[in-house]
């Protein structure tokens, strides 16, 4: 009978000595400042935790971008803020500085932008018959060349109702996009808040704690990247303006505004932008002015990625070709449209990340304590 219990009792003996050797190695990979489950630089936990956050993102895409934005251009909008600070500007004051700054630039813009898009609706069923006589021309070539257009239902898409109701469709929810700013504007007023707070107690020599601790850190390659995009979005926004003006295409302006914005778009900004004064060329004026159109853009915006912006990104960032297409493409798909213009900064925020907490596992592994904590 004693052997028989024995024997039972010996697999469970055995059973705790293995749970207490396991939590001996895992005491000893702790002292070693070894972490192979938590450290980011572990591949596979990485990968899996980036699926799994993008997915998220995705799902929330609508609010996700309101909030970003608003950091976005909060992080812009800082240095200024921290400028007037320096120069010894109470910090409610300097936020409000900022603020006032931010919402009359943004009530301009959207007067601007808003009673363009209003007076472009209106106008719109004018365009109806240079779109029939543009349609027919194209259904003409075509037949010319011998393709059956009943066949290809080429007519159905070139019916000129149906572009002036997609461009409507359009139109109006550039309304919806210039409503939706007051919220970011809303936002980004009590980020810039904490922003001033912890400025302040920089200046005083207080530890800032919480998210704030990591903002101005991770918004430097953010702040460089939006300056210089920004310097050149502004000359070719300008140069673009100025050849519409010269050439009489309608609405000048706004195609200048949308030029600026685009240029946020990495890559294909310039098609998005080039096709609307070009197609509304093409309407009014024929398609010798319409040539003049996307050949100035081209040669413009040639000059500002070439000239300015590579002169710029050499002495502030250098930010590859395949980072940005990649990053394009991943936050495209998880935020939507809006995710071509937040790509690149959040991108630049991610790999800062990474860096400094591979720094601080670094640090931690060489003291033999975990990171982010010192030795006592």
């Amino acid at each position: 009978m004693r052997r028989d219990l024995n024997t039972s009792r010996a697999p469970s003996s055995r059973l705790v000595y293995d749970r207490c050797t396991l939590y001996d190695l895992f005491g000893q990979y702790q002292r070693q400042g070894n972490y192979p489950m938590d450290s980011i630089r572990n591949p596979l936990i990485t990968v899996a935790a980036a699926m799994i956050i993008v997915a998220g993102m995705h799902a929330a895409a609508p609010l996700v971008n309101i909030i970003l934005t608003a950091f976005l251009v909060a992080m812009s909008l800082t240095p200024l803020m921290e400028w007037a600070i320096r120069k010894g500007v109470k910090p409610a004051l300097a936020v409000t500085i900022t603020i006032t700054a931010v919402v009359i630039g943004g009530l301009l813009l959207s007067l601007v932008v808003g009673g363009s898009i209003s007076r472009m609706i209106e106008v719109l069923p004018t365009y109806l018959p240079r779109l029939a006589e543009i349609r027919d021309s194209i259904m003409k070539v075509l037949a010319g060349f011998g393709i059956d257009t009943g066949r290809l239902d080429v007519a159905r898409y070139l019916e000129p109702q149906r572009i002036l109701d997609l461009a409507a469709e359009v139109l109006s929810a550039g309304l919806g996009v210039v409503s939706t700013s007051l919220v970011i504007v809303l936002v980004m007023v009590f980020i810039l808040i904490e922003a001033a707070g912890a400025i302040a107690k920089t200046r005083r020599g207080e530890e800032v704690h919480g998210i704030m601790s990591r903002y101005a850190l991770f918004g430097k390659e953010v702040r460089k990247y939006v300056s210089i995009v920004s310097l050149t979005g502004l000359f070719v926004a300008v140069g673009n303006t100025v050849l519409l003006l010269v050439l009489g295409v309608d609405f000048p302006v706004l195609w200048g505004v949308l030029s600026f914005f685009f240029n946020f778009v990495p890559n294909l900004g310039f098609i998005f932008s080039v096709f609307p004064p070009a197609f509304l060329a093409l309407i009014v004026l024929g398609w010798e002015r319409a040539l003049i159109v996307v050949v100035g853009f081209f040669l413009i915006n040639a000059f500002s990625e070439n000239v300015i912006k590579t002169r710029f990104m050499a002495k502030g960032l250098d930010v590859s070709i395949l980072l940005i297409v990649i990053s394009l493409l991943i936050w495209t798909w998880a935020l939507g449209p809006m995710g071509a213009v937040l790509g690149v900064p959040l991108t630049l925020v991610l790999n800062r990340m990474y860096v400094e907490f591979t720094r601080e596992e670094r640090a931690g592994g060489t003291t033999g304590e975990a990171p982010g904590k010192s030795v006592s």
